[in-house]
């Protein structure tokens, strides 16, 4: 049984290769197997080979589509390029013939895997149907004002709408990430799951290499530099607890260079550091050495973080913000501490309850030890094949 995945990502299209960063298509080539997985998602042709990736796809499985930068750029093309969206819905559907009867797995809120489920379940196909993000609460966000704000909500409605109807399909099996898609999802299906594609392979605690020296509590944080992920009210509270605190800051972005210029500003150079984007493989000895995992993110679309089942299963504490689904698994002072979204108070004071309370936080490290077992990529695994056994 073959699967093509949709997934939304832009791949980079480098010799006969498809390189991106994590994605439900590595996980699916370690559940199914590479020659039973292909995937379906816009491309750019590069001409170096790119540096930091962890999914690598061979040309002879993979299905370029149009590119499109957000939602709101799909909707642009389709209004502005005559064709675009027709031509779309054609490739789809030519991609799902080729391969009828086989499996198709969708990405969402990602709008191109919503018309590409859709036109899948139209051809009476069996759709697996992943919701790892939460994408009707996004037009509450600071960034959208006035106009784009009113256009920005009536969008959401519209991809609610798409997905009631992906999800109550007879031919789709939901995977939700996290406990918000997971309600939304079992209102309209009882074929819903809670899953998420996390990459841990093992359990196996990498030795931690600490300068003996340094009393400082590391802070680690994996993800994209951008404000809505938290990362200032990180710097603020690297501040408030100067020299009781390190932070590692791993990830690209948009805001990566404001954020290396407020670090300046306050001079924290010496307890900041930014290592930019990292292959997955190279993560281990970070999280080893990291005493708590944060992730302290301040949007309306997060679904459950992946980055917090990793930290368990280096048997790390995280500091998470109360969004998206975090409470299908977070629980407040047992295996993390839980704050409200863009309080820089609220963070300050979890730190401080790590570096004042020893025995709250070895109540919350013993908590993420014991959430080790299903922070691994074997265990969806095998939840997954259960769910599709049993539908």
């Amino acid at each position: 049984m073959k699967i093509i995945a949709f997934v939304g990502e832009t791949f980079s299209d480098y010799k006969n290769k498809q390189y991106t960063k994590p994605t439900s298509i590595a996980f699916l080539q370690d559940a199914f197997g590479v020659v039973n997985v292909c995937a379906a998602s816009p491309s750019i042709k590069v001409t170096d080979k790119p540096e930091s990736y962890s999914t690598v796809v061979d040309d002879s499985k993979f299905y370029t589509f149009p590119r499109y930068n957000s939602t709101k750029q799909f909707f642009i093309n389709c209004l502005t390029q005559r064709g675009f969206y027709s031509n779309y819905v054609a490739l789809a559907d030519k991609v799902i013939k080729e391969n009828d009867g086989e499996l198709f797995w969708i990405r969402t809120p990602s709008i191109g895997s919503i018309v590409f489920g859709l036109r899948a379940l139209k051809a009476d196909q069996k759709v697996l149907h992943h919701m790892c993000a939460d994408a009707s609460n996004t037009w509450k966000d600071d960034k959208y004002k006035g106009v784009n704000k009113v256009v920005a909500f009536l969008t959401s409605r519209f991809i609610r709408i798409l997905l009631k109807k992906i999800c109550s399909h007879k031919n789709t099996i939901n995977f939700c990430t996290g406990d918000v898609l997971e309600r939304f999802s079992r209102k309209y299906s009882k074929n819903t799951y809670q899953f998420v594609d996390v990459m841990v392979k093992s359990l196996n605690v990498e030795p931690e290499i600490k300068d003996e020296s340094s009393e400082c509590l590391n802070l680690l944080f994996v993800g994209r530099m951008v404000e809505d992920k938290g990362i200032f009210d990180l710097i603020e509270a690297v501040k408030i607890h100067r020299g009781k605190v390190g932070l590692t800051l791993v990830g690209d972005g948009p805001d990566l260079n404001r954020a290396r210029e407020l670090v300046g500003k306050y001079s924290l150079e010496k307890y900041i550091t930014f290592t930019g984007q990292l292959p997955h493989e190279s993560l281990g000895p970070l999280f080893a050495n990291a005493d708590l995992i944060t992730v302290p993110s301040n949007n309306n679309y997060e679904g459950f973080p992946r980055v917090i089942m990793e930290a368990w299963s280096y048997h790390k504490p995280v500091i998470v913000s109360n969004v998206g689904g975090i409470n299908a698994l977070v629980e407040n002072n047992k295996n993390g501490l839980i704050i409200s979204p863009g309080s820089v108070s609220d963070l300050s004071n979890s730190i401080a309850i790590c570096l004042e309370n020893s025995e709250m936080f070895e109540t919350i490290k013993l908590g993420a030890q014991n959430m080790a077992q299903v922070s691994t990529q074997a265990y969806w695994i095998k939840k997954m094949k259960e769910a599709l056994n049993d539908s």
